[in-house]
């Protein structure tokens, strides 16, 4: 099976593809390694203080494999059998972040991203797995995550709504 895991720095892409993987014993990748170390990037971007992905490099990294775990911020440019979107309340984020040694302009842009489901929204856009799962890692384990995403490795459905706008009091209800 091919599983792909995405979401906003801070939300727990890495230690529960970690977790997955022990678990079901397919082969991890952490797209963040992968791509620096394989120069799957056009440049480096010192203002986000990122690597620039080359996707097509990295598509056809993975074209011929059948099981994999990928996790990285942009594990959703991959073609897979299921593509996991972990949300996080960007409360969360800065305490998250914190020993990341991020600027702070870089928490603020994820906080930002997060509330407006820039990820999530991408994902749904221009879909590359038949299937979705939508999870909020706010209040969850690790292994509680896990087990939501091996649900939908068996065939179920793991949906769960957000909305950070609407929590904060930005909705479509009040201009």
């Amino acid at each position: 099976m091919r599983v792909t895991i995405t979401g906003t720095p801070g939300c727990g892409k890495t230690t529960v593809a970690k977790l997955l993987s022990k678990v079901t014993g397919i082969p991890l990748f952490h797209l963040s390694d992968l791509i620096r170390e394989r120069g799957f990037y056009t440049e480096y971007d010192k203002k986000r203080e990122a690597y620039v992905t080359d996707v097509e490099k990295l598509r056809e990294f993975f074209k011929d494999k059948e099981d994999f775990i990928a996790e990285g911020l942009v594990a959703h440019y991959i073609p897979s059998d299921l593509c996991v979107v972990l949300r996080v309340n960007p409360s969360q984020l800065p305490k998250r972040l914190a020993g990341r040694g991020y600027s702070p302009f870089k928490v603020a842009e994820n906080v930002e991203a997060e509330r407006l489901a820039v990820i999530a929204t991408e994902v749904f856009e221009s879909p590359r797995a038949p299937r979705i799962a939508h999870i909020d890692t706010t209040d969850k384990t690790p292994e509680e995550v896990v087990r939501l995403i091996l649900r939908c490795m068996e065939g179920g459905e793991v949906f769960e709504e957000v909305d950070w706008l609407e929590e904060q009091g930005y909705s479509h209800k009040n201009p």
